[in-house]
């Protein structure tokens, strides 16, 4: 099918480094502290080394059916009844990322900022913003607001490194390797890298690129960046707070920011940091509204996909709303690296590879 809407590559990067930046620098750090101490920082390049694996799989696959997304190939592979199974379990993670991200965002927002405002209140007004950009932008308005929320994200972090540059101690991420062995920095690898293999949601939007075989370098980059990133987050957070009290924090890149003190005069930035946070998540959660109804659209093959946004965005914000208490998130990031990675950016992805093989109908990429 011919797309009207078309992304450059710099749109592709932009939204593929700002997705996965604005979550794993907020909840990933912790974990791979938790179990790899000081070395967690390897275990961060380990899980973008997974990442890139999983990058590269699901472009080369996309790559391969250049104009169809997901949807559209997986039932020209598979058949129109089978191929309609195959898009269920992507369409179920997407749903539950969606509505786990904008819980964890509320509760923040309502911890830090409004206490006193209900979360309901802060998830609506979000599922509000994220109707409006879909509807209005579509896939063009968000990769457009990518290129200026991603910047912004960069740039704030790399200026938070830099003013925290008088509170590291290197003896913190001493000694090297010694402490925790490398069973340990592979287990903390796992998670980060789950974070990382969310770029499986390329199997959708390489086709909207105007250039669908220069997608591998763009997404590559993408990863790339959100990797360096996280990196450098985790490398901060244990130089600056060492790996006893890093391991405590919820949200380490937070009090991270919340340590710069400059002469009495440079402090109290975290507000500007959780207002550019607010941006990245905005541009996540309308990308992920715009990713179901597309699809389901597509599978379901109807004409507009605005008109599912209408149900898409509901049943998002009814998932955020019934996740009880923090147990509940956690179970469901559980559930992310145990069965929806595997299946979905593992799993499926071959099958669907090797399907393409043994037909060989596709254009080769």
């Amino acid at each position: 099918m011919k797309r009207l809407v078309k992304l450059t590559r710099i749109q592709l990067f932009w939204i593929v480094a700002t997705i996965e930046i604005v979550m794993a620098v907020w909840l990933r750090i912790s974990p791979a502290i938790t179990t790899a101490r000081q070395d967690a920082w390897l275990s961060m390049l380990a899980g973008g080394l997974m990442g890139f694996a999983i990058t590269f799989l699901v472009v080369h696959l996309s790559m391969l059916h250049p104009n169809e997304s997901l949807a559209e190939f997986s039932q020209k592979l598979l058949g129109r009844w089978l191929g309609k199974l195959a898009i269920l379990p992507y369409l179920t993670a997407w749903f539950i990322l969606a509505g786990d991200v904008l819980r964890t965002f509320a509760d923040f927002v309502h911890l830090i900022l409004l206490d006193s405002t209900p979360v309901w209140i802060i998830m609506l007004l979000m599922v509000t913003l994220m109707i409006y950009m879909t509807l209005n932008g579509g896939l063009s308005g968000i990769g457009r607001f990518c290129e200026i929320a991603g910047p912004i994200t960069v740039a704030a972090l790399i200026v938070s490194f830099l003013l925290n540059l008088f509170n590291i101690e290197w003896h913190y991420i001493k000694p090297f390797y010694a402490d925790s062995g490398w069973r340990a920095i592979a287990e903390a690898s796992y998670p980060p890298a789950s974070f990382f293999g969310e770029s499986f949601m390329l199997l959708v939007i390489v086709s909207y690129l105007d250039k669908p075989r220069k997608a591998m370098s763009a997404s590559l980059l993408g990863v790339a960046a959100s990797v360096i990133f996280v990196f450098a987050s985790t490398v901060m957070v244990l130089l600056v707070f060492g790996p006893n009290v890093a391991a405590k924090l919820r949200f380490p890149y937070f009090m991270l920011v919340r340590t710069i003190d400059i002469f009495n005069f440079i402090q109290n930035l975290d507000i500007f940091v959780i207002f550019i946070w607010v941006f990245g998540v905005f541009a996540k959660m309308s990308f992920y509204l715009f990713l179901t109804s597309s699809e389901m659209a597509r599978s379901a093959r109807i004409a507009n996909w605005r008109k599912l946004v209408w149900f898409s965005a509901p049943l998002i914000f009814v998932i955020a709303t019934v996740i009880p208490n923090e147990n509940t998130i956690e179970l469901l990031q559980k559930l992310w690296r145990l069965i929806v990675i595997p299946v979905c950016a593992i799993g499926i992805p071959l099958i669907l590879w090797i399907v393409t093989l043994v037909r060989k109908e596709p254009t080769n990429a």
